[in-house]
């Protein structure tokens, strides 16, 4: 997350959001909201910042930047852990998708600063010892210079792993009229791809993370 957020400009993309939250109002407005839900989470200050072998320290971002996100709550933390790479978490909570903040593109929380992608693809992931199971997720390895660095992403909607930001866009307006919830997350680890290093090495330091990190979340991000 940085100074991307500062410099979006209109696209079809947001052209396609005003679109689905003019079908949402239109929605509500035929057929009525149900009772809205009242959501059972932990604010991320509680997160835990001793993961198995992981020790992390919290990035808060820069106020204005924050703002621009429009976030009802967030974490920026990395953590480090003794002959590994450090792995950045970033997990980005809505409660009201439909109330003027939402998810922005994933693109915008890409780093920044120069740093260029070189890939970016679905990619299936087994997370089957955690309540989150097999899903996928985006993979974008970005380079800047001859560094470079392996990205994942995805959004959390309601106990759904979803890729597309358009997707994600269409399970609020439906969730929204038939359960009363708008809530979701955006949700980013990145690791460093060190000279030398297999891609594959990188998969692994994230996914084992991933191990660690996923069982606590739904107590953050409510399924």
């Amino acid at each position: 997350i940085s100074s991307r957020l500062l410099t979006i400009r209109a696209s079809i993309a947001m052209g396609a959001a005003v679109a689905v939250t003019a079908f949402f109002s239109t929605a509500f407005l035929t057929f009525g909201p149900p009772e809205a839900q009242k959501l059972d989470r932990e604010p991320f200050v509680l997160f835990p910042r001793n993961l198995g072998e992981w020790q992390g320290t919290l990035n808060p971002l820069e106020p204005k930047v924050a703002e621009v996100l429009g976030a009802d709550d967030y974490i920026n933390i990395t953590y480090g852990a003794v002959s590994q790479s450090p792995v950045n978490m970033f997990v980005a909570f809505y409660e009201k998708q439909t109330e003027g903040e939402g998810i922005h593109s994933p693109e915008v929380c890409l780093p920044v600063g120069g740093w260029e992608v070189f890939s970016i693809d679905p990619y299936e992931v087994d997370m089957s010892d955690t309540a989150y199971g097999t899903f996928h997720l985006n993979r974008a390895v970005i380079q800047k210079g001859t560094s470079m660095q392996l990205v994942y992403y995805w959004f959390e909607q309601r106990n759904r792993r979803v890729t597309n930001d358009f997707a994600a866009k269409g399970l609020v307006v439906w969730d929204g009229i038939t359960q009363g919830r708008t809530d979701g997350a955006l949700v980013r680890f990145v690791t460093s791809i060190a000279p030398g290093e297999a891609e594959a090495e990188a998969d692994a330091r994230l996914q084992g993370f991933m191990r660690d990190a996923l069982p606590r979340l739904p107590r953050f991000v409510p399924f």
